[in-house]
């Protein structure tokens, strides 16, 4: 589709649009800001364009961070696993992790045209709520929330969940498009990363980008 064409099926969605880079031709990654607590039923916004761009604009894999998926890393080294002599502990441990908010996967799961797939790193996430069991104790609530939302790996988590959505879009060699669904500030990094053009870096391929959010 043209640019034209693509404001044309934006402008029918709930919420608000951004197109932050756009090349004809290049499949779009439509990026969907999620807030867990679920704001003004936001997530059932989410839900309803979903099914639309699968409908309308050919979409055929979306990411989503209330499932796993992806290359494993280690919580010990805090590197990704080279040689896996675990495979199969790891292949079980992505298959039963789900986070705490799964209504917008719940929402496309009976009947969806498009592969589901998960994004989040199983082992970042429980580094994270480690550290926060481990440094947390005698913090407020205050303070407690300003540690979590600085987490350093939040910002290699939002790497994890664009890289592992690219790896999975070739690896199945698919024509189409994409839809990433996960929390706001993760979108804000992989804007960032859109504007300073160290995308390609970090997934290998060009795509397009739009930016949805219904919170």
């Amino acid at each position: 589709m043209n640019r034209e064409q693509l404001e044309g099926l934006l402008e029918k969605l709930n919420g608000e649009f951004k197109i932050i880079k756009f090349i004809e031709g290049l499949p779009i990654v439509f990026l969907f800001d999620e807030n867990h607590d679920n704001p003004n039923n936001s997530i059932e916004s989410n839900i309803e364009n979903a099914k639309s761009l699968i409908r309308n604009a050919f979409v055929k894999l979306i990411g989503v961070e209330s499932l796993a998926g992806g290359k494993e890393w280690d919580e010990e080294s805090e590197d990704f696993v080279k040689n896996d002599d675990n495979i199969k502990w790891y292949t079980k441990g992505l298959k039963d992790y789900k986070s705490r908010c799964t209504l917008f996967v719940d929402g496309l799961s009976s009947n969806c045209k498009a592969k589901i797939y998960g994004v989040e790193s199983i082992g970042m996430i429980s580094k994270i709520e480690t550290d926060v069991y481990d440094n947390c104790i005698d913090m407020s609530t205050d303070e407690q929330s300003v540690y979590i939302e600085n987490h350093h790996l939040h910002v290699e988590r939002s790497k994890h969940f664009i890289r592992t959505i690219s790896e999975e879009y070739n690896s199945r060699k698919l024509m189409g498009n994409i839809i990433l669904n996960c929390g706001l500030n993760h979108n804000n990094h992989i804007e960032n990363w859109v504007n300073d053009n160290t995308i390609k870096e970090i997934t290998g391929c060009h795509f397009s980008y739009v930016r949805l959010n219904t919170i």
